[in-house]
């Protein structure tokens, strides 16, 4: 968990991994090409469980799995009108869909949320955005199985489609 530098208030935190390049702010401090910088970042084991504090810290966007940001809401009213306007030309529909990813350290997740536009399109992009998703982490501790909600802000997710294993499409 962290903080990352985003240019305009106007961007969310999925336009920003998804682009060819990332915003540094100081970009003395860059030193991986395929990484963000990330600030007041905390290694969580568990909920509430800080492992380690760190003021700022490089995160390679290939190891992402998944994120969430703390945007209520972003964009002007007029950047809205055009999201719509550009949904109803395209004719895009809602979908809701299922995820699970691969296993990672005897865990996998099962992620659901809905998105708008042509699935196979969107998996073209790094992340895909999700929203009023849910995680079920399945996590196998000796010979059982158990299952923990993950809590996301605001119901956004950004999913890697580089870990997506399986995935199915609800009605």
């Amino acid at each position: 968990m962290g903080g990352i530098d985003i240019p305009t208030t106007s961007m969310r935190t999925t336009d920003l991994l998804n682009s060819s390049s990332i915003f540094w702010r100081n970009p003395n401090d860059k030193c991986f090409d395929n990484a963000i910088l990330m600030y007041d970042a905390k290694l969580v084991l568990d909920e509430n469980a800080v492992y380690k504090r760190f003021n700022k810290i490089q995160i390679k966007i290939s190891e992402i799995i998944f994120f969430y940001d703390d945007q209520f809401e972003i964009g002007d009213v007029g950047e809205k009108s055009r999201a719509v306007s550009m949904r109803e030309k395209s004719q895009e529909e809602m979908q809701k869909v299922n995820i699970i990813t691969p296993i990672i350290a005897n865990s996998f997740y099962d992620i659901s949320g809905k998105f708008y536009g042509l699935f196979k399109k969107k998996s073209h992009d790094k992340f895909i955005p999700l929203f009023d998703a849910s995680i079920l982490e399945i996590q196998k501790n000796q010979d059982r199985w158990a299952k923990k909600n993950i809590k996301i802000a605001y119901n956004f997710l950004g999913i890697s489609s580089r870990y997506i294993e399986a995935l199915t499409f609800e009605e």
